[in-house]
């Protein structure tokens, strides 16, 4: 047994004298184990000839106060890695990447390249994160740690190299300038009919990663954003942009809303970082459901799109029950594009509606892009429903529908979906968006956490934030940095994911739970009845110029008015 002070001792008085004089190393790893707080450490050690594996555990025991064992056995690198892969291997598991590697070793990045592809065969695993977390699950870490330097402190092993005469509390930390930074990588659409969207949220976390490195970091490691531009809508330019991020070895990536999903996720898991996405997509969902082993790094960071067609029969339900509205014929309009999300008119959304006394005078589908609004209104005319529900999630087009409406109006209620959250939006739309109403599953709230979130981003980009991805681009930058503080190594992405579905965090966009079989964020009221557990169904209504929330309580900021195209006066309650 090894004491915290130094003293050697065990049952075999002359095998704890042989420890102490052949391998004072090992007597400085574990008194540097018992000042860590680490409670076990596994690696091989290798002084003069052949490889022994080394255990060193914290045992406490009442008469002894508290001691560490160490265990050596001699055995072969296993898995048939050399030692130059071990050294490899170690480093990569400290966070490194092939540039740090070969400088680290004086090896060029070829060898370093082809280290690394020999050890992922060797070790039967797809990715760098697959690497790190089975070494540091079997203890294929090497002491000493290879090449100059200890800054692998995110690693038990790296702090047993410092050494039992420095200050016990705390472990010093390198300087954020000597250490890697953590990369967060983004695809997001910076150029075609999201680009707004995308600049949204890069700005939003771009704010959050300035506040929390202006803290010191996470761990003294500065975070960093690594942005790669793509085509929502095209499958190769997705999988290029997530491939660009592997190559660049982020620790973790996030996501706008993408319209090739499949893509998106088969990329994402292939790479094993956790992988924090905004698609509001039942279909993500439900991989992460039925196959947890491959995507049980992908966190939906907001509910799905179900909820939008319930939350619309809930609102006109309480609407026209409150007497701030009285439908005519109580008959609802369905306008929806082609793509999978935003198709609202679901057997679920329809039977509510029927169970509440809506007649459905039709679904009609436009193009996701180019779309002929004029002839919708036409369809609106004909149909005259009481209220319309209108999802397209791209806002300049939305906005084209507004437009056309607002010149040739009915009594319908507009209630669309989501893009009017894009600042964009309200700048093409101008004052035929008054009165209209919309709704966002993850948006963000009116109350002090989402108003003093506001003004922050206000001072620094010189201009308020959108409604929605703005505000979840920041909350995701926190919900990372909380889980990486949390974990010894925060290349040890399995760590990490688990970490991220341990959280409760309350961002300026409702609350993250995502502890769930489909690590998705719940939607209050739909999927829990506790607004504190949950991101609320926003509906909003413009008033004024101005995004307010009409519902539901507690987060309203404004009662309901009638839009001004509608001839009829309201009825008050």
């Amino acid at each position: 047994m090894v004491h915290a002070n130094g003293r050697v001792d065990e049952v075999d008085g002359a095998a704890a004298g042989r420890l102490a004089r052949e391998s004072p190393d090992l007597i400085e790893y574990a008194i540097a184990l018992l000042r860590s707080g680490r409670g076990r450490v596994a690696f091989f050690w290798n002084e003069r000839g052949p490889w022994f594996r080394v255990t060193i555990e914290r045992i406490s025991r009442a008469d002894e106060g508290t001691t560490a064992a160490v265990y050596l056995s001699q055995e072969s690198l296993p898995h048939g890695v050399t030692p130059r892969e071990l050294d490899v291997l170690t480093l990569i598991a400290g966070g490194l990447n092939n540039p740090e590697i070969g400088d680290r070793l004086g090896l060029g990045l070829r060898t370093v390249a082809t280290h690394v592809e020999h050890l992922l065969m060797k070790l039967g695993q797809r990715t760098r994160a697959g690497a790190s977390a089975m070494a540091a699950d079997q203890g294929l870490l090497r002491l000493p740690t290879p090449g100059r330097g200890d800054d692998l402190s995110g690693l038990t092993v790296g702090l047993l190299e410092r050494r039992s005469g420095e200050p016990p509390t705390p472990i010093a930390t390198p300087p954020a300038t000597a250490r890697r930074p953590l990369l967060i990588g983004s695809v997001l659409p910076l150029t075609g009919p999201a680009r707004s969207d995308g600049l949204e949220m890069r700005t939003g976390t771009a704010l959050a990663i300035d506040e929390i490195n202006a803290r010191g970091g996470v761990a003294g490691r500065r975070i960093e954003h690594v942005v790669v531009p793509t085509d929502i809508f095209d499958p190769k330019s997705v999988r290029a942009a997530f491939e660009a991020l592997t190559d660049a070895e982020v620790d973790a990536i996030t996501s706008l809303y993408v319209f090739c999903e499949d893509t998106a996720i088969d990329s994402a898991s292939d790479y094993g970082a956790p992988f924090l996405h905004a698609m509001a997509s039942e279909h993500m969902a439900q991989h992460t459901r039925e196959d947890p082993g491959r995507f049980s790094r992908m966190f939906q960071v907001c509910p799905s799109e179900v909820h939008y067609g319930r939350g619309f029969v809930r609102f006109l339900d309480d609407l026209s029950a409150s007497g701030a509205w009285r439908p005519r014929h109580r008959s609802v309009l369905f306008i929806e594009t082609l793509l999978e999300s935003s198709q609202m008119a679901t057997p679920d959304t329809l039977e509510r509606a029927e169970r509440s006394g809506w007649r459905v005078a039709g679904v009609h589908h436009v193009a996701a892009q180019a779309a002929r609004w004029d002839d919708v209104v036409d369809v609106v005319h004909r149909t005259d429903p009481d209220a319309i529900l209108v999802t397209d999630f791209i806002p300049h087009e939305l906005a084209g529908f507004q437009r056309a409406f607002a010149a040739d109006p009915t009594e319908a209620l507009v209630y669309a979906v989501y893009s009017p959250s894009v600042p964009e939006f309200l700048e093409l739309a101008g004052e035929a968006a008054e009165g209209m109403l919309w709704s966002t599953v993850t948006g963000t709230y009116g109350d002090p956490v989402g108003q003093e979130f506001g003004h922050r981003y206000a001072r620094v980009n010189g201009r308020r934030p959108g409604r929605s991805h703005a505000g979840i681009a920041y909350d995701e930058v926190h919900l990372l940095a909380q889980a990486w503080a949390a974990v010894d190594n925060p290349r040890d992405f399995r760590s990490v994911a688990d970490r991220l579905r341990a959280l409760r965090y309350r961002g300026v966009n409702g609350t993250y739970a995502m502890d769930n079989e489909h690590q998705i964020a719940l939607a209050y009221p739909d999927a829990t009845n506790d607004p504190s557990l949950g991101q609320a169904h926003l509906v909003l209504q413009v008033q004024q110029g101005e995004h307010r929330i009409v519902d539901p309580k507690p987060y309203v900021e404004a009662a309901f008015r009638n839009p001004p195209w509608r001839r009829r006066e309201s009825i008050p309650a």
